[in-house]
């Protein structure tokens, strides 16, 4: 591992707000290195925690492993399964057998009626009242992409909290949308998060830490859009 991933990696979990730091800086590096493109690094990153103390059991890096996949699972809806699949290639290079969840969190999931439910549940915390005009937004694809969004993108994938909480998955998708430099799903996000109780000083916290990886992968920062800027809406 070279130095200067080393030194990222120890910068944000140092400066990654206490509130999520035990189990969210490495969340959001994932979704940050999987959307700027360093898949490569995702090894890095796992052997970096598992010579931390908190991931020194096959029990402890199980759970590990299992939070992993499940940013991967999210990650995909966000920036594409091309990415993540070089990802989880990436990463089953590194990890011991003793040290994996093998079982499927997905086995026996099916489309009905409560996964819409989780869905629209889901995506109305996020969203609120803002929702229903950006699927108006939509002109005549506007059914189809709600049917996606709820019973998919939400339904099957971002409402999932059976391993990531709904917190978790903002630290998934805020780094996701900033990456990407996409002004309006980043203000929907980081307002988002705010309305799942996450304070301002943290949201701004986030992205601190964000920009530090994006800056390592040199990547401009400049125009990305602030807690700040929707405070008033949240």
């Amino acid at each position: 591992m070279t130095s200067d991933i080393r030194n990222l990696f120890q910068n944000v979990q140092t400066n990654f707000p206490s509130s999520l730091r035990a189990d969210g800086w490495y969340i959001a590096v994932t979704s940050a290195l999987i959307t700027l493109n360093h898949q490569a690094q995702i090894p890095e990153l796992y052997l970096y925690l598992i010579g931390l103390e908190e991931f020194k059991t096959a029990e402890q890096r199980k759970r590990l492993s299992l939070r992993l996949r499940d940013v991967f699972m999210k990650v995909w809806t966000l920036v594409g399964i091309p990415k993540v699949i070089e990802a989880v290639v990436a990463l089953a290079k590194v990890e011991a057998v003793g040290d994996v969840e093998s079982e499927g969190t997905k086995d026996g999931v099916k489309l009905d009626k409560e996964l819409e439910r989780r869905g629209t549940e889901s995506i109305g915390k996020i969203y609120r009242d803002n929702l229903q005009p950006i699927f108006n937004s939509f002109g005549s694809h506007a059914n189809d992409f709600e049917w996606l969004e709820k019973n998919i993108i939400y339904g099957l994938f971002l409402s999932d909290n059976s391993v990531l909480s709904d917190v978790e998955t903002q630290l998934v998708t805020v780094p996701a949308m900033l990456c990407q430099g996409l002004k309006g799903p980043t203000m929907w996000h980081l307002r988002g998060t705010r309305r799942l109780g996450v304070s301002e000083e943290d949201v701004e916290g986030v992205q601190v830490a964000v920009e530090m990886v994006a800056k390592w992968a040199g990547r401009s920062t400049e125009g990305w859009a602030r807690v700040k800027d929707i405070e008033k809406e949240v």
